[in-house]
């Protein structure tokens, strides 16, 4: 295998510049345009993927603007497929380096998708490179396989499912955790919605926190109309305020005599929402210590008793745990009102072994007891593939081989296409023990990192297609 190593590091330079390319497109999803039917971000990195393929020397395709592949071997060789995405979660604050810069510092490559997903993508595409320059004979065909709305709901691939377009045999997603993924959680994603009518001498006239609803909402800012009698115990309160650690409170006074309040978290994956902290989920800790009352209070007193500060949806009665998978996580991800409106998203992810029948009537009758409405929005099944089967043994080798480790596979919290399209698991990139900021502020990938990820990915594709 160190030739195919070798040749790796001698595309070092091309392979830096090609991911610099994709992660500079913002490709975050949009409203739909004629030929970008998730915005004009993901189209455009999808066009970059396209011609980074063909100057590499692949033969490509598209399907319907929404999913793109590139790929080497006998045409009518039965598909082994590496299977990623372009799309991303928005940028959110707090960055050091610029989100689409690509800078590299100290050895790091910094941006928003440069891990998820786009720089094992493009790493992917390299990897196969290196196997054409060698000249080995593949028994199957491989293609490297790209679709644009991983993050808000897998609607491409999906699609390109349900169109009856070609399907692999084998292969694998580059989408979350090396050793490897053979068990993921059953995702929701859930839209409550109440009348939020403004009464008392304390109101909200409006609230936005969150930027996604897979995403720890790191920022909750909220306009307060508040009686000239109540002034000084609202500053009070907020100067007064501790929160847990890494938050804060402020209060600034607007030019109509309203107040800004603004309530600082830490972002995260939606998957781990133990590791940020949830800044609407303090707000409305915070606004019930004000004494917001009538309609609006009643609203924050259920979603604080229901949901808070919870992580296992522990008052919402879905907290349910399994061997493999462990508990049920809940990131509360969003949450707006205005003009006598509140909406709000809640991610659960329930454990690999339960089905959606188990969570979703408990979820929906906590709600509605409490005259909210919730309406789900997207749900993926959970996903479990035995340690015994053959595509586990086989990608188990390749990292046990390439690494000299000797992990057990995960099950996890997030979802990726393994769900979306058969015969797919997800392995690498990120490494034990290490830190890649995934959905969070300063998302980064060491240059050392993404070439043994290469190199993995060479010794893989070997594995499933010889």
């Amino acid at each position: 295998m160190n030739q195919f190593d070798n040749i790796i590091d001698g595309l070092k330079d091309d392979l830096i510049t090609a991911i610099q390319e994709n992660v500079s497109i913002k490709s975050v999803g949009g409203e739909p345009e004629e030929g970008a039917p998730f915005g004009a971000g993901p189209k455009k990195a999808l066009d970059n993927f396209i011609n980074i393929s063909e100057h590499l020397g692949f033969r490509t395709g598209v399907f319907e603007d929404m999913v793109g592949w590139a790929e080497y071997g006998e045409k009518e060789a039965p598909m082994v497929c590496i299977l990623g995405h372009l799309d991303v979660v928005p940028e959110g604050d707090g960055w050091t380096y610029p989100p689409y810069g690509a800078e590299i510092h100290e050895g790091k490559m910094y941006g928003r998708g440069v891990v998820d997903d786009k720089g094992p993508v493009i790493c992917s595409l390299f990897a196969l490179k290196a196997l054409r320059e060698t000249g080995i004979t593949l028994k199957h065909r491989v293609r490297v396989l790209v679709g644009t709305n991983e993050e808000t709901g897998s609607r491409a691939v999906k699609k390109y499912v349900e169109e009856g377009q070609e399907l692999p045999v084998a292969g694998f997603t580059p989408d979350a955790d090396y050793p490897l993924i053979n068990g993921e959680k059953g995702i929701l994603i859930c839209q409550g919605e109440a009348t939020f009518i403004p009464q008392g001498d304390i109101q909200i006239l409006s609230l936005k926190g969150g930027i996604a609803d897979n995403v720890v909402p790191a920022h909750c800012e909220a306009i307060l109309k508040v009686s000239p009698e109540l002034m000084k115990k609202v500053r009070y309160t907020i100067e007064n305020w501790e929160g847990p650690a890494r938050t804060s409170a402020s209060l600034k006074k607007n030019e109509d005599g309203t107040l800004t309040l603004s309530v600082e978290g830490v972002s995260g994956h939606g998957s781990t929402p133990h590791i940020g902290v949830n800044s609407i989920a303090w707000m409305v800790k915070l606004l019930i210590t004000l004494g917001i009352t009538g309609e609006q209070g009643k609203f924050l007193s259920s979603v604080n008793r229901l949901i808070g500060t919870e992580y296992h949806g522990e008052s919402l009665g879905i907290c349910l745990y399994d061997d493999v998978s462990h508990y049920t996580s809940l990131c509360w991800g969003t949450m707006e009102a205005t003009d006598g409106k509140v909406s709000f998203s809640i991610n659960p992810r329930y454990p690999v072994t339960f089905r959606e029948e188990e969570v979703l009537p408990a979820l929906i009758s906590s709600f509605e007891n409490e005259g909210i409405s919730l309406t789900v929005k997207m749900k993926d099944d959970p996903l479990f593939m035995s340690e015994d089967s053959e595509l586990v043994q086989k990608l188990m080798k390749v990292y046990r081989e390439k690494t000299g480790r000797d992990e057990k596979p995960l099950a996890i919290g997030g979802g990726t296409y393994a769900k979306a399209m058969p015969n797919i698991l997800a392995f690498g990139p990120e490494m034990p023990g290490k830190s890649y900021n995934i959905h969070e502020a300063d998302e980064g990938w060491e240059i050392e990192d993404m070439m043994e990820t290469t190199k993995i990915m060479a010794a893989a594709i070997i594995e499933l297609a010889k």
